[in-house]
């Protein structure tokens, strides 16, 4: 049963719907606001439409978490411009000519090795604390700011989410995805760029794009090295519990935020 069978709820509450025969229930929360589409919904939507690139690529390959966020329906032009200043703690790009993470690009012919690495070590509630705070950071005083930093946060924990129940659908405890590139810098001295989160648990849940990465680095003479086999191994289900309760906690706290922005005098919403 896949992850499309069911839907993530962030807003009121983030919940995984079971699937007709599976025993997990869901929170109960996933009604908390009535008349309203799933929270998280149009994330897995987006995910599913995502065209995947040729392997190798052949052009450039391009999805952030500011692009993410721009396609939901109700986002706005002028927000939708601003959600693009996130680029920086969540992309990834790469195609014939060069590779990159969160806003950086490296040309291939700089690269000396693709490190793979399990994507689920990086999937810690620490790890979905720290983008949020720069999540605030980054995003620009813009009208409706705190819907936005709403939209942002559950696009990001959706696809976390997403990635790791996808892994525990198919029970499995590890992902390896080439989520590290060791390239040349100046004088030639070695330099590292990790992904940071988001495109992390893209190139888990899109396994494809993750393929793709892989062979386009093989097909370009990068060494794609394995992960060290002695590394932390992680239980994606209890990982899973450990977002979800943290998720709930972050969701009610924006919910929050929001309300109180839309009772303000000022308070400012976003186009419908």
């Amino acid at each position: 049963m896949g992850v499309r069978d069911r839907f993530q709820r962030i807003g009121g509450a983030v919940t995984s719907a079971a699937a007709a025969g599976r025993d997990m229930v869901n929170r109960g929360t996933e009604a908390s606001r009535s008349g309203a589409a799933a929270s998280g919904d149009w994330v897995l939507g987006v995910l599913a439409a995502l065209p995947a690139p040729s392997s190798p690529a052949t052009e450039e390959w391009e999805f952030s978490l500011g692009a993410l966020a721009c396609r939901h329906p109700r986002v706005p032009a002028v927000t939708a411009k601003a959600l693009r200043s996130l680029d920086g703690i969540g992309a990834l790009r790469f195609g014939p000519e060069s590779v990159g993470f969160d806003g950086e690009d490296i040309p291939w012919d700089k690269v000396v090795r693709l490190q793979l690495h399990n994507a689920f070590t990086a999937m810690t509630t620490d790890a979905l604390d720290a983008e949020i705070d720069r999540i605030r950071e980054l995003l620009p005083p813009i009208p409706g700011r705190k819907w936005a930093v709403t939209k942002v946060v559950e696009g990001l924990a959706s696809v976390v989410l997403a990635s790791l129940e996808k892994a525990a659908d198919q029970r499995l405890d590890s992902v390896n995805v080439g989520c590290e590139i060791v390239y040349r810098g100046a004088l030639g001295r070695e330099k590292t760029l990790r992904a940071n989160l988001f495109p992390t648990a893209l190139l888990a849940h899109q396994l494809d794009v993750a393929h793709s990465l892989v062979v386009t680095a093989q097909a370009k003479g990068v060494p794609v090295v394995p992960p060290d086999p002695n590394a932390l191994q992680v239980k994606t289900a209890e990982r899973v519990r450990a977002l979800r309760e943290r998720t709930d906690t972050v969701a009610a706290q924006l919910e929050a935020e929001e309300r109180a922005e839309a009772d303000s005098p000022d308070g400012a919403q976003p186009a419908r």
